[in-house]
């Protein structure tokens, strides 16, 4: 972390904040100098210009040092490194010329920390201790603050640096100098940060924050801000982290102020939050949105390395990371560098490159991450141990385990992450000595760890994104579940981690209004795209703003706050009671280290079949998903048996002998949730459901309808078919309201869809595999974005969604799933009706009039849509229309 602490900028006098001018005859006294160079922060590019003036007018060397040493300290903060050194030699040697030590020695602070932040910090800091002895009182103080700087920022030298700030504090106080007080309580903040002192660290910012209000210094209570979202960071409060960000650097864009290191800062954030591509995002706009001192550039290459790590571009991580500890080493940043390092090492080894030299890198990055206390040691040692597996090595073993062992201690720490990293390594050494039972109980508590992370989250995306921590884990758990053939524990150890996003409670909607808004700006946004491309009209400038306002949308979500409840424990024994109380079965799939397995529950028992290959069974998935949409188009009917037929061996193999009941779930992993269940044959005549998770099913089997059973049906603009459905149908149904043309807008579609018991969307939909919580449905005023839908407090118990490919969802984290179905599901909707493939609008309307004959008639959705597929089984089109609807939950 590189805090927005901005020591290195200070002048050296640090008293007083009265800005004075410059008379109209450009002469300037002694005392307008000093004013100049102490108020600079509050408007750099004037205060450059008028020391430019006084250095056209004045022939006094104290004047005129005075001047090159603000110009110096504007310069180098706009990180123009050599003509800001310059500078500051011109005003040392003008210094030296006027014979005053004191002169000489605040100059001489500016220099060392100048040189220290362009990367010369040995040579900085011999030129700090020399003002330091000599000067004394204030003046002194301000220079031991500005090393503790140096100390603790570039040099991770913590106690050093609060030895200092000790003895500075004690003179301030003596003093009463709010300003310099404010700076070293804000440096005090982020050096017991580094201690691990996390609680005197958030007392420290929030002193300097209030005396920074009271002063009405905008820049530096932007920085404390900043630091307190770190401190939150660190506890491991992400949602607070993102809102004291945002805060952060909506204050200094304010005063047209960039900060690279609050860009780091909130890259780790998002990549904590699983959004790679938001922390890549934010990165290049601070490397490319102004000039970078040396310090800030390679903070910056840093955290572009980790950014492009998680975005699987190993060739960028690696020059990035290569190109950072190059910068840190020549800077003296040790301790930074060992994170350039790692991630250097990291990307290498993901990359498949000989384990031999990167486990010899690895090996001295241990020692000197162990040496430096540095928080990159447990990583390291997990990466040593994995590559030590690879090479074939009595002396490889042994580090391995050593490693493991190590890394396992860290178990017991308070950051959530960090303690499901040492229950990783625990649960790995284990694995090493065949104890299978202590791998899972590793396990077990190295995901409750990460269930504690996920429940304090409210954004559903930043839940789902962040199961990705807990890949490993599951994996880890499931692999050593199947090799001890017992297919109960293999179902829970499955279910362990599958969805466990939407399995938990909604967060509570603290920034409602303030969402609504921006969702309600982003739909007017579209409006006036739509007509500037009816019209003919270029929309580039529009279309470059569309980013903008979807990114406030989710950066005001994902300060939003969970509720602290993990999911609900998974019991095989109340699957198996639910399952035959509905005479059903379970069928649930997963991949274990690329081949498919078939976990059948039902009839009082759980049986496991290997199937086959995963990637045989994605191709007859991608084949069959190509039948369908052929046959819609009117191609022969052949294809689309063939395709079932495949799809059948390929996903089920020989559990489909187990299928001896009429109803059917079916749970697939994430990347199998594409699949069009309807076309294989031992599925078509049967009423089946699917979930993405067996828990998941068993609360939407339980979720009670509401009292209100109103019935609504809403019909967007633009349909080839104009919604010709809902007419039949609604004319049938005398508990039906229609929201049509003009009417159907979203708040009125909102307002309708609030606890109603059954809701039928008429609307192209429109999937977002870039976002996809952004998908959304044509309404009168705009599209209905997921986000929309996450505002209600109430959800619809039961939701038809008619449009082609409503039901797409894209995987996420480990085994989750954003999308608009996955979304009503996790609010609480029962159950919901939507297409996974291209359906044909003239099918789709007999299609959906036999579906609500059922639900009229009290069928559940799964027997509805089963009428639905028997129906249409008499017309190629029409059995393929039907067969690309599905049920998800119950």
């Amino acid at each position: 972390m590189c805090p927005t602490l901005a020591l290195p900028r200070f002048a050296g006098q640090g008293i007083g904040t009265a800005r004075r001018g410059i008379g109209k005859d450009g002469i300037v006294d002694r005392d307008d100098a000093e004013e100049l160079l102490r108020t600079l922060f509050a408007d750099p590019a004037g205060a450059r210009r008028r020391a430019e003036t006084v250095l056209a007018t004045t022939d006094d060397a104290a004047v005129a040092s005075l001047a090159h040493q603000t110009i110096g300290i504007v310069l180098r903060d706009l990180g123009e490194t050599d003509a800001s050194l310059e500078q500051l030699r011109e005003a040392l040697r003008l210094a030296k010329s006027t014979g005053e030590s004191e002169r000489v020695a605040d100059v001489r602070a500016t220099w060392g920390a100048s040189l220290a932040t362009a990367g010369r910090t040995s040579e900085g800091l011999v030129q700090l201790d020399r003002a330091i002895e000599e000067l004394d009182g204030v003046r002194r103080a301000t220079v031991l603050v500005r090393r503790a700087w140096v100390l603790s920022v570039l040099l991770s030298r913590f106690e050093e640096s609060v030895l200092d700030l000790r003895r500075a504090g004690q003179v301030f106080a003596e003093v009463g100098d709010p300003v310099w007080e404010a700076r070293a309580l804000n440096l005090e903040g982020y050096a017991r940060a580094g201690l691990g002192d996390l609680a005197a660290a958030g007392r420290a910012f929030e002193a300097s924050g209030a005396l920074h209000e009271e002063l009405g210094n905008a820049f530096d209570l932007a920085g404390t801000i900043h630091n307190l979202g770190f401190v939150a960071f660190l506890a491991g409060d992400l949602p607070l982290a993102f809102s004291r960000y945002a805060d952060a650097a909506a204050r200094l864009e304010g005063i047209g102020v960039t900060s690279p290191d609050l860009a780091v800062d909130r890259c780790v954030a998002y990549l904590a939050g699983g959004l790679a591509a938001d922390a890549l995002d934010v990165v290049h706009q601070a490397l490319t949105g102004r000039p970078v001192q040396a310090r800030e550039r390679a903070d910056l290459l840093v955290a572009l390395a980790e950014a492009a790590l998680a975005s699987g571009d190993l060739a960028r991580a690696c020059e990035s990371a290569d190109e950072a500890a190059r910068m840190l080493r020549s800077q003296g940043r040790r301790v930074r560098g060992l994170r350039a390092l790692l991630l250097s090492i990291w990307a290498r080894a993901e990359d498949e490159q000989p384990p031999g030299p990167l486990l010899v890198r690895v090996e001295a990055l241990v020692d000197e991450a162990r040496g430096e206390r540095a928080p990159e040691l447990v990583q390291a040692l997990l990466l040593g141990a994995r590559l030590a597996s690879r090479v074939r090595s009595a002396r490889a073993a042994g580090l391995a385990d050593a490693w493991l062992a190590e890394a396992a201690e860290h178990r017991h720490s308070a950051v959530p992450t960090t303690r499901a990293l040492g229950w990783l390594a625990l649960a790995r050494r284990r694995e090493r000595a065949g104890n299978s039972t202590g791998v899972l109980r590793a396990c077990g508590r190295g995901l409750q760890a990460l269930d504690d992370h996920q429940a304090s989250l409210g954004s559903h995306e930043l839940r789902a994104l962040v199961s990705g921590q807990g890949a490993e884990l599951a994996a880890l758990a499931t692999r050593t579940a199947l090799d001890s053939r017992r297919p109960r524990s293999l179902l829970r150890w499955a279910e362990r981690w599958r969805a466990t996003a939407l399995t938990l409670p909604p967060a509570t909607q603290d920034h409602d209004a303030a969402t609504g808004a921006d969702l309600a700006a982003l739909r007017a946004h579209h409006r006036r795209l739509a007509q500037a491309r009816a019209e003919g009209e270029s929309t580039e400038r529009l279309e470059q703003r569309t980013p903008r306002l979807e990114r406030a949308v989710r950066e005001r979500l994902i300060q939003e706050r969970g509720t602290g409840t993990t999911s609900s424990y998974f019991s095989a024994d109340a699957l198996l009671a639910a399952l035959a109380q509905d005479d059903a079965v379970l069928l649930e799939l997963l991949e274990v280290e690329g081949h498919l397995h078939v976990l059948v529950a039902g009839h009082g028992r759980v049986r496991q079949h290997a199937v086959g290959g995963a990637s045989a069974a994605r191709a007859a998935v991608d084949f069959a998903r190509f039948a369908l949409r052929q046959t819609v188009r009117g191609a022969s009917s052949s294809r689309l048996e063939m395709a079932g037929a495949r799809l059948e061996r390929a996903l089920l193999g020989p559990a489909v002998r187990e299928l001896r009941a009429d109803r059917v779930v079916v749970c697939a992993p994430s990347t199998l949730q594409d699949v069009p269940w309807g076309l294989l044959p031992a599925l078509a005549r049967r009423a089946f459901t699917t979930t993405p998770s067996a828990r998941l099913w068993l609360r939407a089997r339980g979720a009670q309808g509401p009292q209100d059973a109103r019935r609504v049906f809403l019909v967007g603009p633009g349909l080839a078919s104009g919604g010709a459905e809902v007419p039949v149908v609604a004319s049938q149904d005398d508990r039906a309201r229609i929201l049509t043309g003009s009417g159907a807008t979203v708040e009125a579609s909102l307002a309708a869809l609030e606890g109603a018991d059954l809701v039928h969307v008429a609307a192209h939909g429109h999937f977002r595999s870039d976002s996809p919580l952004f998908s959304s449905l044509d309404m009168a005023d705009g599209p209905l974005v997921v986000h929309d839908l996450q505002r209600l407090r109430r959800p619809p118990h039961r939701v038809v969604l008619s449009a082609c490919e409503s039901g797409v969802m894209q995987p996420v984290g480990a085994h989750e799933l954003l999308g608009l179905a996955s979304a009503l599901l996790s609010m609480g909707t029962a159950g919901v009706v939507s297409s996974l493939a291209e359906v044909d609008d003239a099918a789709t309307v007999e299609v959906m009039v036999a579906l609500h004959r059922g639900l009229r008639e009290g069928s559940g959705l799964g027997e509805a849509l089963l009428a639905a597929r028997d129906q249409a089984a008499r017309e190629p089109v029409l059995a393929a229309t039907a067969a690309s609807f599905t049920v998800l939950g119950a």
